[in-house]
C-alpha cells in the first residue's frame, strides 16, 4: 500500500510552504521601574498646567524646578512625515514649564511674598549642572483634523519613553506602533500631556501617529529618552 500522503508534510517542509508565522509585537513585558526625562517633562507640564489653573506660586515653582531638571536636545534621527496640508509657524513652544514665560508669570504671583521671591531669585540665578537626564525634543505645529507622523529608532531591551505635550488649543491623540503595525501604546486625545512607556523587544523603527481632532490649529512637543 503507497502511503503518498505521508509525503506530503515532507515536501512541503521542504519547499519552504509552512504557514507563516505572526511576528510578535517588538515588545518585551513590563516598563522600567525608574522614570525618564520624558516622564520628568510631562510631570512639569501637568504640575505647570495644574498651577496656572489655581494661581498657586509654589506649584509654579516646583514646575519650573522640573523641567529645568532635565536638558534637552533635538532628534536629528527622527522623521517626520506630516499628512496635513501646509506647515504652520510654532510658537516659542508649547512646554512653558521650563521656559522664560514661565519664570515671568511665577514672579507676577509672588510679588507680594518676599521670601518666594527669595526662591524665585535663587532659581533664576541656577547655573544648569552637569549630568542631567537627557530628552530628545521635536516641535512641530498640526492643522485641524489632520496627522503627523514621526518614525524613530528605538534599540532592544532599552525602556523608551514617547511623550506629547500640546499647547492646549485642541485635543492630540497619541499612538505608538512597531514596524509591523501594531499598536505598542494608544493615548485617547486629550488637551493634557501624554505619555507612552514599553521596553521593545529588539532593535527596530517605529512610528508615531499624532492626530489632531480638533478643528483649531495646536503646535506640540514630541518628547523622547
Amino acid at each position: 500500500m503507497l502511503r503518498r500522503p505521508a509525503l506530503i508534510p515532507t515536501l512541503i517542509l521542504a519547499l519552504g510552504l509552512t504557514p507563516a508565522l505572526a511576528e510578535e509585537p517588538n515588545l518585551s513585558p513590563g516598563t522600567s521601574a525608574a522614570e525618564g526625562a520624558a516622564s520628568k517633562l510631562v510631570l512639569a507640564q501637568r504640575v505647570y498646567l495644574q498651577a496656572m489653573e489655581s494661581g498657586d506660586p509654589v506649584l509654579m515653582l516646583a514646575a519650573i524646578r522640573l523641567a529645568r531638571g532635565v536638558v534637552t536636545r533635538p532628534a536629528p534621527g527622527w522623521a517626520r512625515t506630516p499628512a496635513g496640508t501646509g506647515e504652520l509657524t510654532v510658537p516659542e513652544g508649547p512646554l512653558v514649564a521650563g521656559g522664560p514665560a514661565a519664570l515671568s508669570k511665577l514672579k507676577g504671583l509672588v510679588v507680594d511674598d518676599p521670601d518666594l521671591q527669595d526662591l524665585v531669585y535663587d532659581l533664576d540665578a541656577q547655573v544648569p549642572q552637569d549630568r542631567l537626564p537627557v530628552a530628545t525634543v521635536a516641535t512641530a505645529g498640526l492643522s485641524g483634523g489632520a496627522e503627523d507622523f514621526w518614525q524613530m529608532p528605538l534599540s532592544g531591551s532599552v525602556p523608551a519613553e514617547v511623550a506629547l505635550i500640546g499647547d492646549g488649543a485642541t485635543a492630540l491623540g497619541l499612538t505608538v506602533t512597531d514596524e509591523s503595525g501594531a499598536v505598542v501604546c494608544a493615548r485617547p486625545a486629550t488637551t493634557d500631556p501624554a505619555l507612552c512607556r514599553f521596553t521593545p523587544a529588539r532593535n527596530g523603527f517605529f512610528s508615531v501617529r499624532i492626530a489632531n481632532l480638533g478643528t483649531k490649529e495646536a503646535a506640540y512637543l514630541l518628547i523622547g529618552n
